[in-house]
């Protein structure tokens, strides 16, 4: 049996040996090197730090085991820009037009509230009850209005009540800055190791098209084997020119994010890796109720709808009209004082309508309240839905599949050598563990992508998380159940596998 395979051998074998140390190692590589790692890169010194602590800050995080695909050097004529999250956060927060929107609306508001205090001028006349020559009279009066009951000052409350909405929803804008910041870095963070892995994917469709060719030449193939390969090629070089496109787009959006839509980006960094806390979903529904800004322009608004409620009720209260005046008459000459008091009697109009009106704006208001806290609620438990299966799937790809996977190309490498399976099965068990790395960055986009969701609940200026989060805990990592067929020992650190040879 192994007599009948041995031309086949000799070819895979030339292929391996005379190859392997010129070809997939990559550049700026040395000959003899081992070929590239299909792994994450390790979190040593040399990986990549954590973006998100806090402007200009970066934090250190604990050692994770290596994975499948290694950073690419962006190239020397990549466009230079901000890398980092925090970098882009500040300058979506220097440039967005929402905040200078929302700050805009707060001098608004606070003039409108200046506005409200202000008394009434005073209104000064002149007039003549007669002009008949030696019979003519000559007055001036001045005249103001005296406002009862505290109007003034109801009125302006109900218009402070309005700049702390103002206020309230400038934090939102803000926040929802930075969330769209946030969110479109960690997809663009998460496209760039998806076109890594699609060149990893499309190295591979190459080597075993190429090796389906020279065993078809040697008469050990077949032409519909050399076909397959072919597609697999094709498909493999259309997902990475696609996966080009994804990340040009992502850079746009990114920078229309960041309210500078002409802004050259280029490579971002970031840790895709970051332990992320754990929550408690009903500590977290609370939390976000009481810390959203949402809820307190809301509580805002039916505070301003209960003063504008108090100033109704004392409209029916007439302020007093004072005028005095004086008059001169000129034959026979005299000097006369002029006086009047004038106040509105309120028989008919005593308000109904405005005041039945105020109090439904004050229920409207409280249940818009309660509305935003329910909404609030709701999307807290979607997201701790969403986060926690983004979490558990992560962590069961990084403990359970990824280490079963790796283990596997290092078992079939070991019988290719010994002659006890096909090249083609070697470049199967490698092409399913990139696909699993694929899977597993997938993942990842989804776990980030519903982070930044509940940062957003939260409001939180930092990010990632870190330290004491509201309603959180810290994150152990792992399934919470046991990975199947792995029993009690320890997964198996990942190592190394070198990419088959041409």
């Amino acid at each position: 049996m192994l007599n009948q395979r041995q031309p086949r051998l000799l070819i895979v074998a030339a292929v391996f040996f005379g190859s392997a140390a010129a070809v997939g190692q990559g550049p700026g590589v040395p000959p003899g090197s081992p070929p590239p790692v299909a792994a994450w890169p390790a979190r040593d010194a040399t990986r990549l730090a954590d973006p998100g602590q806090s402007l200009g800050a970066r934090s250190e995080q604990a050692t994770e085991p290596a994975a499948l695909v290694p950073p690419v050097a962006a190239p020397p004529s990549a466009p230079t820009g901000p890398r980092w999250l925090d970098d882009c956060v500040a300058i979506a927060l220097r440039n967005h037009p929402r905040i200078t929107a929302a700050r805009a609306e707060i001098q608004a508001a606070q003039g409108r509230a200046v506005q409200a205090r202000l008394y009434p001028n005073p209104v000064i006349a002149g007039f003549t009850p007669q002009a008949a020559g030696s019979d003519s009279q000559w007055s001036g009066t001045v005249a103001q209005d005296i406002v009862t009951a505290g109007k003034l000052r109801l009125q302006q409350q109900a218009a402070l009540r309005e700049v702390q909405a103002a206020e309230w929803r400038l934090v939102r804008a803000r926040f929802d800055v930075m969330t769209a910041v946030r969110r479109d870095f960690y997809l663009l963070l998460v496209a760039q190791r998806r076109q890594e892995i699609f060149k990893l994917l499309l190295e591979i469709a190459n080597r075993s098209f190429k090796i389906g060719e020279q065993l078809v030449a040697a008469g050990e193939g077949t032409r519909a084997d050399v076909l397959f390969w072919n597609i697999e090629r094709d498909q493999a070089e259309v997902r990475l020119l696609n996966a080009g496109v994804t990340i040009e787009a992502d850079r746009r959006r990114l920078a229309v994010d960041m309210a500078v839509p002409r802004e050259a980006i280029g490579t971002i960094e970031g840790d895709l890796l970051t332990r992320l806390p754990d929550f408690d979903i009903a500590g977290l529904q609370e939390a976000v109720v009481s810390r959203n800004a949402l809820p307190r322009a809301a509580g805002a608004e039916v505070a301003r709808a209960q003063w504008t409620l108090d100033r109704a009720r004392v409209q029916p209260i007439p302020d007093i009209n004072l005028m005095g005046g004086y008059q001169r008459q000129v034959l026979p000459a005299q000097d006369q004082g002029l006086y009047q008091v004038m106040l509105e009697v309120p028989l008919f109009d005593r308000n109904q309508g405005n005041i039945r009106a105020a109090t439904a704006e004050i229920a409207a208001a409280r249940a818009d309240l309660r509305s935003i806290e329910l909404d609030l609620a709701a999307q807290a438990a979607e997201m701790m839905n969403t986060y926690r299966q983004a979490q558990r799937t992560s962590a069961w790809y990084e403990e359970g599949i990824l280490p079963k996977a790796r283990e596997t190309v290092e078992v079939t490498q070991k019988l290719y050598g010994e002659g006890e399976v096909t090249f083609l099965s070697l470049l199967q068990a490698q092409k399913i563990l990139t696909e699993l790395e694929l899977a597993y960055v997938e993942a990842q986009a989804e776990r980030w992508t519903s982070a930044v969701e509940i940062a957003d609940l939260l409001q939180l200026e930092v990010f990632p998380p870190v330290g004491d989060v509201p309603a959180g805990r810290a994150f152990e990592g792992g399934p919470k159940e046991p990975v199947p067929n792995v029993g009690d020992r320890p997964p198996p650190a990942p190592r190394p596998v070198p990419l088959p040879p041409p």
